[in-house]
């Protein structure tokens, strides 16, 4: 009785033992409720993210470079190449790996031909034995590494390097441009290298592989590749021979006579195409960082605006002309002198010429002739030609850094803008607006844009032509022709026969034009220019030459580079084969 009294258990009481392991029990499904939300959580909800994580740590990514497009021009229907792509190589230097700094130093010198200058920095940077990589030298031809791996330097190894080579050097290097560095990038800049960079960069391509876990490379893993996209070809319309010889002629003139700057252009009336253009000071593009003045890069023929004096008169007879308003047999009486309120205007030579006929006004580049020529039309009309024929907007050349020069005088009220206009002064033009607008007179009226890229070779071969444009019919093809003819007598029987050449016919004019002084008014100093095109009867060529602030030559643009026009128009006339006039 009393042992089964003490058998029984306590009703209503949980012992220790039994709440202890309740406990345990409890904080042990926590814990594994805890880790399988954890490994849901790390499996399931962020899969994705640690996939991509692991994935970033195993991929390796390198970009495929794009080769850049060449520059061509064609040649009895075969490409030469005017700018192209060459190899070299980067040596650079592994400190940690050099046991004999000195001996390294003295064996690069020679091979590197390295500078006192260039050795003793390289030695000090060399030096730094835990520096992992340093540069040695950029565009280091291929025979010069052959010599260098025959040494077998530790420490010493050799990249490929692609840079931009350039034949012709400084020739052209105005349409060219160059490729520099911008944030570490190499980027077009100027020219036709900046003007289509992203055409003849191409696009680059990628190949991703996989390393494993100790960061080797698996070469049996999956890889993909996007190829890289070359970029495009370009083919000029210049003529090799054109260039080289009006460029020549050129840099001649420019060096004998001192001058800060000379430009010359040569074009193609019928289509716009450019055949030559080249501007002194010039630079070489495959070293353009020894320039001394980042404005040498510019292209003058389209960059530099100015004023262009009388060879202006031209537009401002063929707008009058074509409205009707003159004849070539119209006449003025010349006093020397024309009152306009507080302002006079006066001829260059401040004579007065008496009774002048419009032919003998632009003849003798009288700024009274061209300014009553002015008077007739009124300043809208006169507005409205300067605007027909291009000024005040680009060209729409294929460079960079064109400007639209500018014509807002003409847009005050006072007389006195548009009629010193009419001679070429308070408006400024570009050499390259000058030539399409004679390049329209030679062509029947017609203004055709100007273009230096005849072809774009894509990289599947496809040939993409470009097509003259037409822009305006600026004036008829009567007023064209009377316009002609003034400009033929110019050349025969004025101040700019020095521009003619034997048994030819050739139209052009002149300008002497004082340079605006920084604080009003004109200054002593004066830009030449010379326009004209020819052969008369069918013009094969435009011609403009511009030379600016000449220190020692003659006084007027007739004496100064009307002989060069002279001299290159008789090349033209040669080249092409066309037989005399008379």
């Amino acid at each position: 009785m009393m042992i089964s009294n003490q058998l029984k258990p306590m009703e209503g009481k949980v012992s220790p033992i039994d709440k202890r392991i309740s406990i345990l029990l409890f904080f042990i499904i926590i814990f594994g409720a805890a880790i399988i939300f954890r490994l849901f959580f790390l499996q399931v909800i962020q899969h994705s993210f640690y996939l991509s994580l692991a994935q970033e740590r195993q991929e390796v990514l390198k970009s495929l470079i794009p080769q850049r497009g060449s520059i061509y021009v064609r040649e009895n229907g075969e490409l030469y190449s005017l700018v192209t792509n060459r190899e070299y190589f980067l040596v650079y230097a592994e400190p940690a790996k050099i046991s004999d700094v000195g001996k390294v130093i003295d064996r690069l010198t020679p091979i590197l031909n390295l500078e006192e200058k260039e050795w003793k920095e390289l030695l000090g940077r060399i030096s730094k034995k835990n520096d992992p990589y340093e540069p040695v030298k950029h565009k280091v031809t291929k025979k010069q590494v052959e010599e260098l791996e025959k040494l077998n330097l530790a420490g010493i190894g050799f990249l490929p390097e692609t840079y931009r080579f350039y034949p012709e050097k400084g020739l052209g290097s105005h349409i060219f441009g160059f490729v520099g560095i911008k944030d570490d990038k190499k980027i077009g800049q100027y020219g036709l290298e900046g003007y289509f960079d992203q055409e003849l960069s191409g696009r680059p391509g990628l190949i991703k592989s996989f390393k494993d876990a100790i960061g080797s490379l698996i070469t049996i893993g999956p890889r993909s590749i996007k190829k890289a996209e070359n970029g495009i070809d370009l083919v000029l319309s210049l003529d090799r021979q054109i260039q080289y010889t009006a460029c020549q002629k050129l840099k001649r003139f420019y060096d004998s006579y001192q001058a800060q700057g000379g430009t010359v252009i040569i074009m193609a009336p019928k289509t716009g195409a450019i055949l030559a253009m080249c501007s002194y000071p010039d630079f070489d593009p495959a070293e353009y960082q020894l320039t001394k003045d980042i404005n040498y890069f510019n292209n003058p023929a389209i960059f530099y605006e100015y004023e262009p004096g009388s060879v202006f008169k031209t537009m401002t007879m063929s707008a009058a002309l074509d409205v009707g308003k003159i004849t070539p047999e119209t006449t003025y009486e010349d006093t020397g002198e024309l009152k306009i309120g507080p302002f006079t205007i006066r001829n260059f030579d401040n004579r007065a010429y008496g009774q002048q006929t419009m032919t003998q006004a632009l003849a003798q580049s009288l700024n009274l002739g061209a300014a009553y020529a002015a008077e007739q039309i009124g300043r809208n009309v006169f507005q409205d030609y300067v605007k027909r024929f291009g000024f005040g907007q680009v060209t729409g050349l294929e460079l960079e850094t064109e400007v639209d020069g500018s014509i807002k005088n003409l847009e005050k009220i006072a007389d006195v803008y548009y009629l010193t206009a009419s001679y070429g002064y308070g408006i400024s033009v570009t050499p390259l607006q000058l030539a399409a607008a004679y390049g329209a007179i030679a062509n029947n009226g017609l203004l055709m844009k100007p273009y230096v890229v005849a072809e774009k070779i894509l990289v599947d071969g496809t040939n993409l032509i470009t097509k003259p444009e037409s822009i305006s019919q600026v004036i008829s093809e009567k007023t064209a022709s009377i316009i002609t003819g003034m400009l033929t007598q110019v050349v025969e029987s004025s101040y700019d026969r020095k521009a003619k050449v034997p048994n030819y016919y050739l139209a052009a004019k002149t300008g002497t034009a004082l340079i605006p002084a920084p604080g009003g008014g004109y200054g002593n100093e004066t830009i030449h220019t010379i326009v004209g095109f020819g052969p008369v009867r069918n013009p094969a060529f435009v011609i403009l030459i511009k030379m600016d602030k000449i220190k020692n030559g003659p006084r007027f643009a007739s004496d100064s580079i009307g002989p060069l026009f002279g001299e290159i128009a008789k090349f033209l006339l040669n080249y092409y084969q066309i037989e005399p006039d008379y």
